[in-house]
């Protein structure tokens, strides 16, 4: 459930902020709308399902897709559908005003119309969608018990919050492969996009008052001690809930996901500036990505007794 809500916050972010850099660009043509989705679908591992599902790689396409298409399991609404299933197996345990916020949630974008979201570029919706997801996330603060089960939670929203502002700067990876040269105007605005989609513009001005830069964003976004979605942030915050649920103190590990998470720590701990340059950053974040993985399919064995399903993983490029 937890995962679920904070992944279809993260996408909606995402198209929110693709469509603002796009009404920013001088040319709105469909071929270069496409081109600010593309990097996006690629992070994603979402390019080759959205080529399988639609003729036209167009801007509405991409955010029918990602928003309402039920045949993608990582859709805002596939999201929200799932996460809303959980909690309705769940129901005796979670708080009435948690249900409560989820199935308006849930409601809300069920009744939603598709095709004047994605043509008329409705960001009230987009807004309205992020509001309920950050009131979910403060009624679960504020109503439910924080013991054994509220440390899942936290499990559950930071794997997945770190794994996204990975793939967050993964897009800039991408956009730096591409076959055309992007002009200066247009990456200026893909950088703002990527601090934005992480809600971390203005925090990234208070800690670098200087332009906008891949490498300070990559630094900002990984290794930031005090910004809530950076990759060190969550995956300490990962690390202090993973304990709690053990007993065991974060100096030693009891199971093989909290050796996984202690190893992750110390890697972003002591990595460097130099770390993040050119391809050995790109390595990092991929590394990140797989230890994050790796750290959930670990920890679903040892507390559910199986392997972690997530429908998105199997979609991801190697």
């Amino acid at each position: 459930m937890s995962r679920y809500t904070e992944r279809a916050e993260n996408i909606v972010r995402l198209v929110d902020v693709t469509h603002q850099t796009l009404l920013e660009s001088e040319n709105s043509s469909e071929e270069v709308g496409y081109q600010h989705w593309k990097p996006l679908l690629r992070s994603l591992g979402d390019e080759a399902l959205f080529d399988s599902l639609y003729k036209e790689r167009s801007s509405y396409n991409v955010t029918e897709f990602l928003t309402f298409n039920s045949d993608n399991p990582s859709s805002v609404y596939s999201c929200i559908a799932a996460a809303r299933e959980n909690a309705r197996m769940i129901r005796d345990q979670i708080s009435s005003e948690m249900w409560e916020t989820l199935n308006k949630l849930y409601l809300y974008v069920k009744r939603a119309d598709a095709n004047q979201v994605c043509s008329e570029i409705n960001f009230g919706f987009f807004q309205a969608i992020k509001e309920s997801t950050l009131l979910f996330q403060g009624i679960i603060e504020s109503t439910f018990p924080h013991e054994l089960g509220f440390e899942y939670i936290v499990c559950g929203r930071q794997i997945e919050r770190a794994d996204k502002t990975c793939r967050i700067l993964d897009t800039k990876t991408y956009m730096a492969r591409g076959d055309k040269q992007v002009d200066e105007t247009l990456e200026a605005a893909q950088l703002a996009a990527i601090l934005r989609g992480c809600s971390g513009f203005e925090a990234f001005q208070h800690d670098f008052s200087a332009e906008v830069d891949p490498l300070l964003i990559k630094r900002f976004l990984l290794l930031s001690r005090t910004f809530p979605r950076s990759t060190l942030h969550c995956v300490q915050r990962l690390q202090g809930a993973m304990h709690a649920i053990s007993g065991c103190p974060t100096s030693h590990y009891s199971n093989e996901s909290e050796r996984l998470t202690g190893k992750l720590v110390a890697k972003l701990n002591y990595s460097t500036a130099a770390d993040l340059e050119g391809t050995k950053g790109d390595k990092l974040i991929k590394e990140i990505e797989d230890d994050l993985a790796d750290i959930a399919s670990e920890m679903s064995k040892q507390y559910m007794g199986g392997g972690i399903y997530d429908p998105a993983a199997e979609l991801t490029e190697v």
